[in-house]
């Protein structure tokens, strides 16, 4: 059975999105080897995820975290605001928000402002209706964890869908 180009690029997105945060959630430092560097020193970086959940079933999302990173006791910390586009099969989102993370080995949250638009099937709402608001990440360990959405629509004529309550579970951001 061959494998359809389709899903050599899905595995390979999925492979870079491993080594990301494999890169990303190294193993603490050990405090006798390495000084301490309690200087906050620029970032910039990539952000990969994927998740599956509602309304989009299942998205790729793709984008960038700039911030300052440093060390406190024992542990490296991150503060970045993020902004990064995620296309799904049923609904794609633009997010722009602010994460926290350095709390043992790839843990933190995120919360970010997010337009989020629906098409062909998605899970739980109409398709063609644009929503806005707000998104929580939680990431308990090593950037793996669920993410929780309270939307409004934007879309004219929307009377059924107003709100929009999403839940989705994936890894990166």
């Amino acid at each position: 059975m061959t494998p359809s180009a389709r899903n050599i690029g899905w595995i390979a997105l999925y492979a870079l999105s491993i080594a990301f945060i494999a890169r990303r959630a190294q193993g603490q430092r050990c405090r006798d080897c390495v000084p301490e560097d309690t200087t906050r020193h620029g970032a910039l970086h990539p952000a990969l995820g994927l998740r599956i959940g509602e309304p989009q079933q299942a998205s790729v999302a793709v984008g960038v975290l700039a911030g300052s990173r440093w060390q406190a006791n024992g542990r490296d910390h991150a503060r970045d605001v993020a902004l990064f586009v995620e296309p799904g099969l049923s609904a794609g989102r633009v997010s722009l928000g602010y994460a926290a993370y350095g709390r043992g080995l790839g843990s933190g949250a995120a919360i970010t402002a997010t337009v989020l638009r629906t098409w062909r099937n998605p899970w739980g709402v109409r398709p063609n209706v644009t929503y806005a608001g707000g998104e929580l990440f939680l990431w308990p360990l090593v950037f793996i964890g669920p993410r929780v959405g309270v939307f409004h629509s934007i879309s004219p004529g929307n009377a059924a869908n107003r709100w929009l309550f999403s839940v989705d579970l994936g890894i990166g951001f």
